[in-house]
């Protein structure tokens, strides 16, 4: 039955959630653009409008909507704020910063976007802007208990000595129980990184021990719960998708532990070859979450729903590309899913020494939850053993093609390495200089925009003396 349509603006807005949840997406955005064309300062039909076409993997369109909306009402502070996030998410860094641009330059800014734009800047490697803008918005009173801003700050430039007026700034907020734990922790996680750069080594492993027992009092990992996820990934029986391989999308899969050279790895191949770098994507953790969730793995016509629906949010509304490359290391835990989807994909599972492995990821402060496990070297472990079940099984049984990447020989020789990974994937080489810059979202957007220096690797033995842990609880990894 057809729905008829209303005259007044509020019916129509109403009309067309309506249709959305009716999966009638195009009339949806029909009615959505023709209200905005008539009111582009309203605030509620630009949202749903820019909401409608992000879940349909159109991110450019998308982004430009909340830009326009930003315009409309003159770049006004709390609107803008909302339009950066959203364009954020969005992974459309040079619009958001753009957005944060014209904001910031109209009107009194506020501490808020002012950290927000911090965070875009950073994400896109211009790290003294973002300092520049952090400082501003401690200036301007942000709350730390929101926004995490001292934490970000240590990650905008390297420390040559203690005398730096940031260390007395992070110790001080580390220190005052006046703050959550969480943003204490925070703040911890930045100052041992400060530590770290000036060589204090005891300082910074004192500061970890303090910070981690911080997040673990406000985060919970259970040991038991991840060893039944690994037991029921191994018993699986997986339908495939019914559509056939496309020759023109190619998702290559970066996996493997947190912290053992993925996102370094995406990054560096992005500026080898034609491939797109989509980050931590997280649509393929998300579409075989519900797969698992509502017994549909062995439902071939919903895997056949479940690989478009990843091809259209890979694909996206940008220039094309035949190789996109997903760098969620977590993908790890689903190649079954992914052979099933898209057998025509490529995987690269980057392996790292396990004790700096356990430091790096000790040392990071994560965002998701699904890195709870991070915060304790047993559950380090723990998760490790897992990975290594996992892995072990889906290089038995599946036939998609990995490459295993060390992470070791990508620092040792970064240019043999890259060959043949391009080889694998079957990309022809670019010139890096062509390259368009990839924004990094994921917690290594510091470190991957570093030179690469072996002295990421064997750094453990640097903290052996302060942290036991590395030699008891890993007793069994090569040194």
């Amino acid at each position: 039955m057809s729905i008829p349509r209303p005259d007044d603006i509020d019916s129509q807005f109403t009309l067309a959630q309506t249709l959305w949840e009716r999966d009638e997406v195009d009339r949806s955005e029909a009615i959505l653009r023709e209200l905005v064309a008539r009111n582009p300062a309203r605030e509620d039909v630009s949202t749903l409008l820019a909401k409608l076409l992000q879940s349909q993997g159109r991110l450019d369109a998308a982004s430009k909507v909340m830009f326009d909306l930003c315009g409309a009402r003159a770049f006004e502070p709390e609107i803008s704020l909302r339009g950066a996030q959203f364009i954020q998410q969005s992974h459309r860094q040079l619009l958001a910063a753009e957005l944060c641009d014209r904001a910031l330059a109209r009107a009194r800014a506020t501490p808020d976007l002012l950290a927000v734009a911090g965070n875009i800047a950073r994400e896109l490697g211009d790290f003294a802007k973002a300092r520049a803008l952090y400082l501003d918005s401690l200036e301007a009173g942000v709350d730390l208990n929101t926004w995490f801003v001292l934490g970000a700050l240590a990650h905008t430039m390297r420390y040559a000595d203690r005398g730096h007026p940031d260390f007395a700034r992070f110790e001080a907020h580390f220190r005052d129980e006046a703050f959550s734990a969480r943003a204490r922790a925070a703040t911890g996680f930045g100052l041992a990184k400060a530590f770290d750069d000036v060589g204090d080594h005891e300082a910074a492993a004192r500061t970890l021990s303090t910070a981690n027992a911080l997040v673990r009092s406000a985060l919970t990992w259970s040991p038991s719960a991840w060893d039944s996820f690994v037991d029921a990934r191994l018993g699986e029986r997986v339908a495939r998708a019914a559509t056939a391989p496309r020759s023109d999308f190619v998702p290559v899969f970066v996996v493997g532990l947190p912290r053992t050279g993925t996102t370094l790895t995406a990054t560096r191949l992005a500026r080898e070859t034609p491939a797109r770098d989509r980050g931590e994507l997280r649509m393929l953790r998300f579409i075989a979450e519900q797969l698992i969730a509502g017994g549909h793995l062995g439902d071939a016509a919903a895997m056949t729903e479940a690989a478009e629906l990843y091809r259209v949010h890979a694909r996206q509304d940008d220039a094309p590309a035949t190789w996109y490359i997903d760098q969620d290391p977590m993908n790890f835990r689903y190649l079954n899913i992914i052979e099933a989807l898209f057998p025509q994909s490529r995987l690269i599972h980057c392996r790292r020494g396990r004790r700096d492995t356990a430091l790096s990821l000790w040392f990071q402060d994560f965002a998701h939850h699904d890195s709870a496990f991070a915060y304790d070297f047993a559950h380090i472990a723990r998760f490790a053993a897992g990975h290594d079940r996992l892995m072990q099984h889906w290089q038995r049984t599946l036939s998609l093609p990995i490459h295993t990447l060390d992470y070791e020989a990508l620092i040792a020789d970064p240019a043999s390495t890259l060959d043949a990974l391009r080889d694998f994937i079957g990309a022809p080489a670019i010139d890096p200089a062509t390259a368009a810059a990839t924004p990094i979202h994921s917690a290594s957007v510091w470190q991957a925009r570093q030179p690469i220096y072996s002295g990421s690797v064997g750094r453990w033995r640097k903290y052996a003396p302060f942290i036991p842990e590395l030699t008891e609880v890993f007793a069994d990894a090569q040194a």
